[in-house]
């Protein structure tokens, strides 16, 4: 018996001097992953030799003051902070296993540090689709989204202590002892009811979806003179209308050009031929009441790409309204200009940011571009041997004949006659050329700063809301990113890239 307690007795040594000790390097939100803390707060700890076993295992102490533990792996640690940490300066926190204890990791808590969970979980700052549910649990999306008047359940974390005071651990549901401010889409929601959940250092924020909204809205929560970071909630109806091309920032768009709607509450089902049917799906976009032909339904991308109505005017503002079997969303107003011109490009996949105009040689189908990236594309480089219609790519050269393709560029009668009539909205314009709906006014183009010559603009033969750009590439500049510049007048201008060699 003896020998028994002696060798146990040098066993527990072994096992200590092998024992490794934990190491602290952070302590992060456990919503938005900032260094913002406060007590009842739950928190990432980060590190590492934490073990994977119990949580029972494992102890935090933040100033004196035992956290919970709700997990553990070796080199992450959940855990609530303690309600009663002191606040407002440089505390310690340590974590302990199996004997052994970190070295102290100096934290301040705050009185408050809201911050709002996302759907993934994964919103660095908060930001992303927020964790937002309706009253039957389900987590709101795009596909799904909520709408104005509904109830819904917004979840966080920071928002302090409770009255009843709660304990570091409960599971109990207590109000707020502070009543927080949120706000969808910068109105004020009403609150039915603010306090922890069933999780400790979770708490839920149940409000009404103001009226009036639609689209993708920003969501914060304010307490204690505090604001979280803004995280978006998908509401049903439209949140921007953008040039087809260009994809340019802002809600302004031309009579007669291709656009992107961005909208919430398509369903799941795709459709990508139709045109030039003004419903997919039951789904339609009216301008002013006028339907719009419908390119595609992307509705797993929230995306509708229509043409816009000829007949609309070329200022002032107009209504548009996604119509679906299960809604009609309100107005949202859209700028009208006389052009908004916007370039076909096709992005590199070798180099980030290069953003190459989608441009043929003239009377050919090979394309202009670096020859790095075509090779990144999988396209045949061009050569002697190549026939106008071999799809191939090659950079241009001083005096090469180019045709750009566009949307935007405003007004297109026969042969450009300022009194011409244009394109019925849907009508498409003959493949063989027979009548050039060419610009009413010719668009600018330069190439490195300097002017180009413009041989044709007008709607591509065979298309519609399709423009493209005949043009001359002057001498005098070379390079595989050569900017180039296409603008309407005073319109707002659009600038890619070309290579030139």
């Amino acid at each position: 018996m003896r020998f028994l307690k002696f060798n146990l007795f040098f066993l527990a040594l072994a096992v200590a001097a092998f024992a490794q000790t934990p190491t602290v390097t952070g302590v992060l939100n456990g919503a938005d992953f900032s260094t913002h803390l406060c007590p009842g707060l739950l928190v990432g700890i980060y590190g590492s030799n934490f073990g994977s076993g119990p949580v029972s295992g494992v102890t935090v102490s933040v100033g004196g003051k035992t956290a919970y533990v709700a997990g553990v792996t070796p080199a992450q640690i959940n855990a609530q902070l303690p309600f009663d940490a002191t606040t407002g300066t440089a505390i310690n926190l340590t974590v302990t296993v199996g004997g052994a204890t970190s070295a102290p990791f100096s934290i301040t808590l705050g009185s408050y540090a809201p911050a709002m969970f996302t759907a993934d979980g994964l919103g660095s700052a908060g930001s992303g689709a927020g964790l937002i549910r309706t009253a039957t649990g389900a987590t709101i999306t795009s596909a799904a989204p909520a709408k104005p008047g509904d109830t819904v359940t917004a979840y966080a974390a920071g928002l302090g202590q409770t009255n009843p005071a709660s304990t570091t651990g409960s599971t109990a549901a207590n109000p707020l002892a502070t009543k927080p401010t949120l706000t969808v889409g910068g109105a004020t929601a009403s609150l039915t009811y603010y306090g922890t959940s069933s999780i400790p250092g979770l708490y839920q924020i149940n409000f009404t979806v103001p009226a009036g909204l639609q689209g993708t809205v920003p969501v914060t929560i304010s307490i204690g003179g505090q604001t979280s970071s803004s995280v978006t909630l998908a509401l049903f109806g439209i949140y921007a209308v953008v040039n087809n091309a260009s994809f340019a920032a802002g809600t302004i768009a031309a009579p007669g050009s291709i656009v992107s709607v961005f909208a919430n509450g398509l369903g799941t089902t795709n459709q990508t031929v139709g045109f030039p049917a003004t419903a997919f799906q039951g789904i339609s976009v009216t301008f002013n009441g006028t339907s719009a032909p419908l390119f595609h339904l992307n509705a797993t991308a929230g995306t509708i790409d229509l043409l816009m109505p000829q007949e609309l005017p070329t200022s002032g503002t107009v209504n548009v309204q996604l119509i679906t079997p299960a809604a009609t969303s309100p107005n949202f107003a859209l700028t009208m200009v006389p052009a908004e011109p916007g370039m076909y490009y096709i992005a590199d996949p070798s180099t980030k940011n290069r953003f190459n105009i989608l441009a043929q040689f003239n009377a050919t189908l090979w394309l202009a571009m670096p020859a790095s990236m075509a090779a990144a594309l999988n396209i045949a480089a061009c050569t002697s041997s190549s026939t106008p219609l071999t799809v191939c790519a090659q950079p241009a050269t001083a005096g090469s004949y180019l045709v750009l393709y566009t949307t935007g560029l405003g007004e297109a009668t026969p042969n450009g006659d300022p009194n011409g009539t244009p394109l019925k909205t849907g009508a498409i314009a003959p493949a063989d050329g027979s009548v050039l709906y060419k610009s009413v006014v010719t668009p600018t183009v330069t190439v490195g700063g300097l002017p180009a010559n413009v041989l044709f603009s007008g709607i591509a033969p065979g298309f519609t809301g399709l423009y493209q750009i005949d043009f001359q590439v002057p001498a005098g500049v070379t390079g595989d990113d050569v900017p180039v510049v296409v603008a309407v007048g005073t319109s707002p201008s659009d600038t890619r890239t070309v290579a030139i060699h």
